[in-house]
């Protein structure tokens, strides 16, 4: 899969969990290498699209909210 699918892939299950989510559970739902994951999750920072949070492993917010 490409990263611009990868991206658009993320972003989806991430507003389906209200826009937020554990980076762990979000990883293993995208089914991603951990290398994959983080540049992905570095990429979406970069675009402005996502923020890092706090937590156990980290977490995602969208920037943008949950209904995009």
């Amino acid at each position: 899969m490409d990263m611009e699918a990868l991206k658009q892939r993320f972003l989806d299950r991430l507003r389906a969990r209200g826009g937020s989510a554990g980076n762990q559970a979000l990883r293993e739902e995208l089914g991603v290498a951990d290398g994959t994951y983080t540049a992905l999750v570095d990429l979406l920072v970069r675009e402005g699209r996502i923020v890092r949070g706090r937590g156990r492993g980290g977490s995602v917010r969208l920037v943008e909210g949950p209904q995009g």
